[in-house]
């Protein structure tokens, strides 16, 4: 069996498992939420339609997702370390575009085209996949839960409860937002109890959790696995509102659109339950409920705030134009001679540069793109992380030379 074929074969499984879990399991990115700020609907689309796009349009047969599927391509769960942002996902795609091209004619694979929904989806898919953890150790979680010293209270073993409760009742469910969710209802009580004790907060780092899950998992835990439904930015906003979170933060919390904040949805659980303890005191002194909030709830906030941290930073207009200039960009989009024109005029670019559009012209006319600048004996325009935001921003500024000069 071919390399092609045994990928292929390989993914089809794979297809079928996510068709039937992905549903259910937090979904990370948000979901288009039809609200005006902008930056929030460019991470937008729908993971599952995602993945069917991915599958469909044979991006499979080049990329794998978690270890499924080609491997002429990059993983795209594992594309860069670190946070990303919508504009840079665009950028890593725009340099991509030569490499992909030549790979995909010297194995005669044929280049389809994608909508801007499409692209959209693919955005979420891509999103998503990058902030799941990565599978627990079993071994390191009964290593953290000693070390932290939460196995003087808690057992794991459905046979005596100790002055917690035996945390193999909790086995059951797989999400480390679950989990977060619990210990976020239980905090108040452990940090009265703990008090009592002389006993210091357990604070968690990285992926402490989710090791911690697969350890309690790895016990003989019985029952099927609870699973959430995709997490959705909507909700999460206005849950966000609800709870009353939007009063410490910012302020008395961090600002959660420029904080460093993790970027696994299990960290970021992890994170929340470090500051716990904090977060009570300033709610009691800023007379805030500690309002209950449900597992599925807190999936959708942690989506939110996801989504903040996926939302670029103001471009810098004049460096767009700057990078513009430099990359060659303008021998081919502000030419005089428009009839004899290499790419579209400056002005159509500008009627929809999002990084989602951008994106999807540029899978969609990137091979001719690539002849003409060839042609033309030029390079193709490589861009870092900031240059392409700023060139967004550039092309969608009113202070850009050409509208300066009364272009159209």
């Amino acid at each position: 069996m071919s390399d092609r074929r045994a990928n292929r074969s390989r993914f089809s499984t794979t297809v079928g498992m996510m068709a039937r879990v992905l549903p259910l399991i937090l979904c990370s990115v948000p979901a288009a939420c039809g609200e005006a700020n902008g930056a929030l609907e460019l991470v937008g689309g729908d993971v599952m339609r995602g993945w069917r796009t991915f599958h469909e349009k044979k991006c499979s047969e080049c990329h794998a997702i978690w270890d499924q599927g080609g491997r002429m391509g990059p993983d795209l769960g594992r594309i860069r370390t670190g946070r990303l942002s919508v504009g840079q996902l665009a950028g890593v795609m725009w340099n991509h575009i030569p490499k992909m091209l030549g790979k995909m004619q010297e194995t005669g694979f044929p280049l389809t085209t994608l909508n801007r929904e499409e692209m959209n989806d693919l955005f979420a898919l891509v999103f998503f996949v990058r902030q799941l953890d990565e599978r627990g150790d079993p071994s390191r979680g009964e290593q953290i839960l000693r070390l932290k010293g939460c196995a003087e209270c808690h057992s794991v073993s459905m046979s005596k409860e100790g002055i917690g409760p035996d945390l193999a009742k909790w086995g059951r469910y797989a999400n480390p937002v679950v989990w977060a969710q619990m210990m976020w209802e239980h905090a108040p009580v452990m940090e009265e109890a703990m008090k009592r004790s002389k006993m210091e907060w357990p604070e968690l780092e990285g992926s402490d959790l989710v090791h911690i899950v697969a350890f309690v998992r790895s016990a003989g835990v019985s029952g099927d696995k609870i699973y959430l439904r995709p997490g959705s930015v909507a909700d999460g906003r206005r849950l966000f509102l609800e709870k009353k979170c939007d009063q410490c933060h910012p302020g008395a919390g961090p600002d959660l659109t420029t904080a460093d904040l993790p970027t696994s949805i299990g960290a970021l659980a992890s994170r929340m339950w470090n500051h716990s303890p904090k977060m009570t005191r300033e709610m009691q002194q800023r007379d805030v409920e500690r309002h209950p909030i449900s597992p599925q709830e807190l999936a959708d906030i942690l989506s939110y705030i996801l989504a903040l941290g996926a939302q670029d930073q103001k471009g810098d207009p004049k460096a767009g134009r700057s990078a513009f200039v430099q990359k060659g960009c303008a021998q081919c989009h502000e030419q005089e001679d428009v009839a004899n024109a290499i790419g579209p005029a400056i002005a159509a670019l500008r009627s929809d540069a999002t990084p989602v559009s951008m994106a999807a012209a540029m899978w969609n006319h990137g091979g001719t793109m690539l002849e003409r600048i060839t042609e033309a004996g030029l390079s193709w325009p490589v861009f870092n992380d900031r240059e392409m935001v700023d060139l967004l921003a550039y092309l969608t500024s009113f202070e850009a030379e050409g509208e300066e000069q009364g272009a159209p």
